[in-house]
């Protein structure tokens, strides 16, 4: 599917969906769609659910509408299609603490933590706004979120080695003349390049004999940086409510934050071991559909797909709830603070 055909997906599927006993149906694909953000691959995983489901798609049955001005919709059809019985899904232990999840991230968040977001707080003066035009790149006056890392540069017997400790992404750089050194090489090199958003460039940058980090000092380095994003800073009104109001709420983002984090890490774990210990029949199905390609992502997330709807039909539990009774499920370990 060209880039000026991704946009909405819809699928139009003249199929016999009415068996309970369908696996990895095109709505189990389109939830998995929803559920990783993704806008890139809405065909794959719609093709996916079909082969999953083994319906006798053909090269002849699917056809992609060229997008309509503004509104940039694809659409899919499948014609004389039938089942032939679900995918096989032989699930491994996943019930009364069968998996362990080790060295998860804790859920709870220390009173230190809360009380320096607070002073960080206060002591923000403006935010970043994201400018999605820029014409020529980013200029003086503008701001740049970057990712960068350094190499040895040249002269230095392992040129090219990166060097460690200096990878570091969502580094704010305020584009100004009056940044001291070495920023403001950086802040020369991103101007003269015009850089744009996510765009790289590597440029030479050099330290001073006298450079607080002995390792750099009287050296000249190879930065690869990538811009990205490019915006402004833009003044911010002081907070007028009680401390303790702002705290409150700094404390409930904070957790919502960890327990993101925690749960995030569990499900990692256990979907590993479920792919490991489960047996999910999808070569049949997906060599099917000999014109569409599998790669091992894709076969995984749809393995995946049809292990989270067996547990949903073994257990009684709604599919968007599985994950949660899975989690409620494993022995959780945390890791130590």
């Amino acid at each position: 599917i060209s880039r000026h055909c991704i946009g909405r997906v819809r699928a139009m599927a003249t199929t016999e969906v009415g068996s309970p006993d369908v696996a990895c149906t095109v709505p189990a694909a389109r939830r998995g769609l929803r559920r990783r953000g993704s806008r890139a691959a809405p065909a794959v995983l719609l093709l996916a659910a079909a082969a999953a489901a083994q319906t006798a798609w053909s090269a002849q049955s699917v056809w992609v509408a060229p997008a309509r001005r503004g509104h940039g919709l694809v659409a899919m059809r499948a014609t004389s299609t039938s089942f032939e019985g679900k995918v096989a899904a032989k699930l491994g232990p996943y019930k009364a603490g069968a998996i362990t999840a080790k060295d998860i991230p804790s859920p709870e968040v220390d009173a230190k933590i809360i009380d320096a977001a607070l002073v960080k707080k206060k002591a923000t003066t403006t935010k970043f706004e994201r400018i999605n035009f820029t014409g020529s790149g980013a200029k003086l006056g503008h701001t740049v979120v970057i990712e960068m890392e350094a190499k040895r540069g040249e002269g230095h017997p392992q040129r090219g080695a990166p060097i460690p400790g200096t990878k570091m992404k969502g580094y704010q750089l305020e584009l100004k003349e009056s940044q001291p050194d070495p920023w403001r090489q950086f802040v020369a090199a991103i101007i003269k390049a015009g850089m744009g958003q996510m765009e790289s460039k590597t440029f030479p940058v050099s330290f001073p004999a006298d450079y607080k980090k002995a390792d750099f000092a009287g050296t000249t380095v190879d930065f690869t940086v990538l811009v990205l994003e490019i915006g402004e800073l833009r003044p911010v009104e002081p907070d007028a409510r009680p401390e303790a109001e702002q705290r409150a709420e700094l404390e409930a983002e904070l957790r919502q934050q960890a327990q993101l984090r925690t749960h995030t890490a569990i499900d990692v774990q256990i979907r590993a071991a479920l792919l490991e210990s489960s047996e999910v029949d999808t070569d049949a199905k997906t060599k099917s559909v000999s014109w569409a390609k599998f790669g091992d992502e894709s076969e995984k997330s749809l393995k995946w797909t049809c292990i989270l709807e067996e547990v949903s039909r073994n257990e009684g539990v709604p599919f968007d709830k599985v994950q949660e009774f899975l989690r409620e499920q494993a022995i959780v370990q945390y890791a130590a603070r």
